[in-house]
């Protein structure tokens, strides 16, 4: 097998856990090796380290499947995929749509594996995966015995390391709509055509959480709404009102049809278009709200853009503050790994400042039980939420 001898020094990390080995830590690379290929990481004294695979076309090198010296075949991938669905077998009691497989976080780094009742979407995020893809789906198969599997690796990274992006049918059949159930509310899921793999099952804990505020008087704003998430779940929970506002006219579509998948009768409408002008809209209009949710999608993706994303949340939280009614909640929310806490608290409190507001912090939420934060992996920790609310004195 090919070797990768690191520089003096760098081997504490990846015996420390973490799964990547950058380019500029490497000192030789022994042997033959492309994208797909198993190398072993080794000292410069030879020293065994661990095992893992390729990326050429990504700034980590090789990821790392184990810091063992094992075998990685069928019998590797079925025992990592089988754990990781032991790890949930309590919480597959209590919903029918769980992330079944999340990436390092479960050990294969690029793999995410989402069930919705008796489906599976599968993303395989990197192109050195590609060359595991059958040893997967044979693993998939075997242990959640899905009636389809649909390929959602239409991602942006795997085109910046040389790989065309897919999506598609792998196995069995995939209906137009599947229904899940979390939390006792009812959502259609579109594997096809919806957001991400066709769900935001990590915003769980959040909906969980914003329950106990929500009852008869409460009006509730629900900006990037994606199908309804937090919509849906305020409805169940009694809200007076709900508006959902996204840019996406199919995930508004999905909305709606949620809303009668529930038989939900208190008012609820949507608002498609870009969520800044929108909220400026319903200033104009001196709507006020009990309860906002602010859950943008991913837009940093890389550290050089923190600040940039600092400014897009300053900037929406100023726009939503003045829309809040006396004692009115905030939720801020991001999912984008190189956005902290505490840029979420920073800017959360200029924003209040700004409108002569004082809050206080009600709770944080981070990312549920099914998509594991590795203490030893900064990045596994991506999803924050911080939930504020107006102190009138």
């Amino acid at each position: 097998m090919a070797k990768i001898v690191l520089q003096r020094g760098k081997e504490k990390k990846i015996q420390n856990f973490y799964p990547n080995v950058f380019q500029d830590e490497i000192r030789e690379k022994i042997g033959a090796m492309k994208t797909g290929d198993l190398v072993d990481i080794v000292t410069e004294e030879m020293e065994f380290i661990a095992r893992g695979y390729v990326t050429e076309g990504s700034s980590a090198y090789v990821r790392i499947l184990s810091t063992k010296e094992e075998k990685i075949d069928k019998n590797f991938f079925q025992r990592r995929i089988r754990n990781a669905c032991e790890r949930r077998k309590n919480l597959l009691q209590e919903t029918n749509c769980v992330r079944v497989f999340f990436s390092e976080g479960d050990g294969i780094p690029g793999l995410i594996i989402d069930k919705f009742e008796h489906y599976v979407a599968v993303q395989f995020r990197n192109s050195g995966l590609e060359a595991f893809r059958q040893e997967i789906l044979n693993a998939i198969k075997k242990y959640l015995k899905p009636k389809g599997i649909y390929e959602r690796s239409d991602v942006e990274n795997r085109t910046h390391e040389g790989v065309e992006q897919k999506t598609g049918i792998l196995f069995g059949e995939i209906p137009e709509r599947i229904v899940m159930e979390d939390n006792g509310v009812k959502y259609h899921i579109d594997i096809v055509n919806g957001q991400k793999t066709g769900f935001f099952l990590d915003q769980r804990d959040s909906r969980k959480f914003i329950q106990r505020y929500i009852d008869e008087r409460t009006r509730f704003l629900d900006v990037f709404s994606s199908s309804g998430g937090f919509s849906m779940a305020a409805l169940r929970d009694g809200a007076k009102e709900v508006i959902a506002i996204d840019k996406d006219a199919h995930a508004l579509a999905l909305c709606r049809e949620n809303y009668v998948l529930n038989g939900f009768h208190s008012p609820f409408s949507t608002m498609e278009g870009d969520a800044f002008l929108l909220l400026e809209t319903l200033g104009n209009r001196k709507e006020r709200f009990n309860i906002i949710t602010l859950d943008p999608p991913s837009l940093i993706k890389r550290k050089a853009e923190i600040y940039r994303g600092r400014d897009f949340f300053l900037d929406l939280c100023e726009k939503s503050i003045p829309l809040l009614e006396e004692n009115g909640i905030l939720g801020v929310m991001t999912c984008a790994y190189h956005i902290s806490l505490q840029d979420l608290i920073e800017v959360t409190r200029m924003a209040a400042s700004k409108h002569g507001k004082k809050l206080r912090v009600l709770g944080v939420n981070y990312q549920p039980e099914d998509h594991p934060w590795i203490l030893h992996i900064p990045e596994t920790l991506y999803l924050k939420a911080l939930w504020v609310q107006i102190v009138e004195d």
